[in-house]
Order: structure tokens, then sequence, then C-alpha cells
């Protein structure tokens, strides 16, 4: 009998999450979740690629193992460059210098 480990999958938008946490045979792949993720339970239209795929912040590809208690993390692209945002936030809030 093969062990089954847990494991979820999770898509986040600004002000929503979606998850599903699924039991998936031990040394499954990330293609493998993807396979058996149940797409109603997500927003209409969802697309997975290869280049959008996290575990815990790190990057993975379809063929990489998955452990126990993984969280595979399907993410957006970037709306806007971080750096960009920086300087728009830093310029809206300078730092005031000290008075010799």
């Amino acid at each position: 009998m093969t062990e089954l480990i847990p494991v979820e999958i999770v898509y986040a938008e600004p002000g929503r999450v979606w998850r599903q946490e699924l039991q998936i045979p031990t040394g499954s792949s990330v293609q493998h979740a993807l396979s058996v993720l149940d797409h109603r339970l997500f927003p209409e239209g969802l697309q997975v690629s290869e280049d959008f795929l996290a575990v815990y912040g790190r990057r993975v590809r379809f063929g990489d193992s998955l452990h126990a208690h993984d969280r595979i993390e399907l993410l957006r692209p970037l709306t806007r460059d971080p750096k960009d945002t920086r300087r728009l936030r830093a310029a809206d809030n300078p730092l005031k210098k000290p008075a010799r």
C-alpha cells in the first residue's frame, strides 16, 4: 500500500485566497499534485504555468518531488516592478534629515 502525504495548493489575489488540501502518494511530483487539483475550487480561467510555481516561496518545476505538508503556491505575474513601487513610496514619505 502506498503511503499518502498531505500537501496544500494555494492561490491568492488581493483580498481573497483559494486553497485545497490534497492527499497524494509519497514521492509525487508537483505536476501530479496539480493534475488532481479540483479546478472548480479556484478562480475560473486560472492558468497554471511552470514559471509561476513555488513551494514556501522557493521556485519549483513540474518534475520536482513534494514532501509531506508542502504548500504549492500558484503565483501571479508582477503588475509593477518592486523597485519602482519602493521609489514611489519613498518619494511620498521622504526621510527627515536630523538637525545639526
